[in-house]
């Protein structure tokens, strides 16, 4: 595992913590507006640093400016909620 990758997954590790916690509050009703909101942020920093990974790794360099599209994932991509 390279170092960008390792980091990721430390990133990935540590925010899915984050996630079970919002999940467990929100249930019992004990989530803040406070919490959804940082919740929020904690998903875009992931969501940017996992689409940066994908043009990496699709492109085979470094980030490219804009938008990877995200059309081509199949069904794991697709919301089935």
């Amino acid at each position: 595992m390279t170092g960008d990758r390792a980091k990721l997954a430390i990133v990935l590790k540590h925010e899915r913590w984050v996630l079970d916690q919002v999940a467990y509050d929100l249930a019992g009703g004990r989530a803040t507006a406070r919490q959804c909101a940082e919740t929020a942020v904690v998903l875009e920093r992931v969501a940017r640093l996992l689409r940066e990974h994908a043009a990496a790794v699709s492109f085979g360099g470094g980030a490219v400016d804009g938008v990877v599209d995200a059309g081509v994932l199949g069904e794991r991509g697709e919301a089935s909620w």
